[in-house]
């Protein structure tokens, strides 16, 4: 089987590249040169029902006033860029479009409900978090979790440090906590296909548009090191080492878990075990390094048994998988790992990613 790759930085999410630039650039300007105009730019309930300066409701979502929010957003945006790659840009817009929508609705009925009650409401935190926190809802039902350790008995995996982030800009006051809520609801009803929300798509002419002028901009060139095989050498795994720790814990656990007609098991109902990002799992694989020669943790091993009874790959599978943006290679390596199941598969890239 050929050698594994993993992709960097924004390559084939434009999309999420434009909107953290903007969302920055916009930040900073506010923050520091043209401070004198973050009035016009706050998310003030009172301002919205009393004024009825309902264009607030759109210049509110241009940037973070809070610069600890910008930070932890811009994190939490970098790495959800892997949600454009597995949909496609067109679609990975739409639910962010979709779901903003439907969280501004929700803040709006809870501001004009509190109103109502006559409870008083803080300014609410500006940004774009009505796309963020949706995001969090694919993210917990389809990136699959892995312990790597624990701390005080809380088991802590790839995805632990994300969730902190998102709780730490919720918990800021009792505004983030409601704007936070409005967000997951939001991703909830796009998942439960409220109204049909999940058949709006963005016009083709629009995305024709944008993908001819804004795309072009943003577009990002492959990784030098794409065509890499990693673990060349003993000085490349150990540099290699930590950024594809998570992935090759996944494929230990495909080795581990029990086959069920051929097909692997990774649905989230599996015994997870305690804590609230933990799953149970036991890998003891951090204890020596790599030899020289040796592909971190046993692949090359697995590799070499894999070669002996190549599984046969699905060409339809296959095509899906590169329609999704995932490079030819790496596709069949994955599905090969993953004994052609194409769900297990779109996580083993997911993970690469």
């Amino acid at each position: 089987m050929g050698a594994l790759h993993g992709t960097t930085g924004f390559y084939k999410s434009p999309s999420s590249k434009g909107l953290l630039t903007a969302t920055l650039l916009s930040s900073f300007a506010l923050n520091f040169p043209f401070q004198q105009y973050r009035h016009y730019f706050w998310y003030n309930p009172h301002l919205i029902v009393e004024k009825q300066q309902l264009w607030r409701i759109f210049s509110s979502k241009v940037a973070y006033l809070d610069l600890k929010d910008m930070c932890c957003c811009s994190i939490l945006m970098y790495y959800f860029r892997i949600f454009e790659r597995r949909y496609g840009s067109r679609k990975f817009l739409s639910y962010m479009l979709s779901t903003a929508i439907i969280s501004t609705a929700l803040e709006l009925s809870v501001i004009y409900l509190l109103q109502h009650l006559q409870i008083k409401l803080q300014p609410l935190p500006s940004g774009p978090l009505c796309m963020l926190y949706p995001l969090f809802i694919p993210y917990y039902c389809e990136v699959p979790r892995v312990v790597f350790g624990h701390i005080f008995g809380i088991p802590m995996t790839g995805k632990s440090f994300h969730y902190i982030l998102g709780l730490q800009i919720a918990s800021t006051s009792k505004e983030s906590i409601l704007v936070a809520i409005c967000g997951l609801l939001s991703g909830l009803l796009w998942k439960a296909n409220f109204l049909k929300v999940q058949s709006f798509r963005i016009p083709t002419f629009i995305a024709k548009f944008f993908g001819c002028t804004l795309q072009k901009l943003f577009e990002s060139s492959p990784p030098k090191d794409l065509e890499k095989p990693i673990g060349a050498t003993r000085e490349i795994q150990r540099q290699e080492h930590m950024e594809h720790m998570e992935q090759q814990l996944l494929w230990q656990t495909f080795q581990q878990q029990p086959q069920q007609n051929g097909w692997f098991n990774l649905n989230r109902d599996q015994n997870n075990g305690p804590g609230m990002f933990g799953n149970g799992l036991n890998n003891d694989v951090f204890d020596n390094e790599p030899d020289e020669g040796q592909e971190l943790f046993g692949v090359r091993h697995r590799r070499h048994n894999q070669d002996d009874n190549p599984v046969e790959v699905s060409e339809d599978q296959v095509q899906h998988l590169i329609d999704m943006g995932f490079n030819e290679e790496r596709v069949r390596n994955a599905l090969q790992i993953s004994n052609n199941d194409i769900s297990s598969a779109t996580s083993v890239l997911l993970q690469e990613s």
